[in-house]
């Protein structure tokens, strides 16, 4: 069997990968709630498979092991962990800066928590400026939405934190193991008077959305604004699928663009 994953390579084998020509994912997380219906390590769960998948299907592509922990407001949930930005920052920039002082060129960070990318947005410009690498970030649930959209157009309305794609994609990846027999009200939940609530971090007023910062927990007490009970092995399969087939076509067009950039040297 053709070893793709670091974590189960020796380090001569790790010496011995064509790094010119070599892809490098590095699957990044978070550990915190998805609702009653899903599990709180669905983030770093889906950007490993999707990862392996795509090695699995291409030459020259291997799979860094993941990072579990990340930036999250869901700390008042039951088995919500959450790095402070500085933290999750630095581990991404010693991880990176790791990997690239053993020769990898081409690397693609599959981030599947939003809030992470404050923390690897600096990182990419730092290496970037230093070494003239361009990273790329892949991220899996806005996947996840962007193919269900087209398969299932219908169901926009379940989409959501806690809802679906995301429980139907974990029902796919692990049968039999989520309930969705859950009687919590989902949604966001507004104060009394003009502002609407339609994040932990926003709300709209008179028609437009504005900042505001609350407790995750307390405007979003099921801590799903998705709906579960409408989720389906089926459909997650049929999401996943779709997911695979995109990233396989994405990382060797990310190879030809990074290859022809570090032709080019550092901006």
């Amino acid at each position: 069997m053709r070893k793709r994953s670091l974590a189960l390579m020796s380090y001569k084998e790790i010496g011995t990968i064509p790094k010119d020509e070599a892809v490098l994912l590095l699957p990044v997380g978070c550990v915190e709630q998805h609702g009653p219906a899903g599990f709180t390590g669905a983030d770093t769960v889906l950007a490993e498979y999707l990862s392996r998948q795509v090695a699995d299907a291409l030459e020259g592509v291997y799979v860094a092991p993941p990072l579990w922990f990340g930036y999250t407001p869901y700390t008042a949930f039951p088995g919500t962990v959450s790095l402070r930005l500085e933290t999750l920052r630095a581990v991404v920039q010693d991880v990176v800066d790791g990997y690239i002082a053993h020769g990898f060129r081409h690397l693609v960070i599959v981030n599947n928590h939003g809030p992470n990318e404050a923390a690897i947005e600096p990182v990419a410009a730092d290496v970037r400026r230093r070494h003239g690498i361009v990273l790329s970030i892949l991220y899996p649930w806005r996947l996840a939405d962007h193919v269900a959209g087209k398969l299932f157009p219908e169901a926009r309305g379940a989409f959501g934190h806690g809802g679906d794609p995301t429980i139907s994609v974990m029902m796919a990846l692990a049968p039999g193991a989520v309930e969705l027999g859950h009687g919590e009200m989902r949604g966001y939940v507004s104060p009394a008077g003009p502002f609407r609530i339609v994040s932990y971090r926003a709300a709209r007023f008179a028609d437009f959305e504005v900042g505001l910062f609350n407790e995750a927990s307390s405007v979003l007490p099921s801590g799903a604004s998705g709906d579960w009970t409408v989720a389906s092995e089926e459909r997650g399969r049929q999401i996943l699928a779709g997911m695979v087939d995109y990233a396989i076509r994405f990382v060797p067009a990310f190879l030809a663009l990074s290859q022809d950039a570090q032709r080019r040297g550092p901006a």
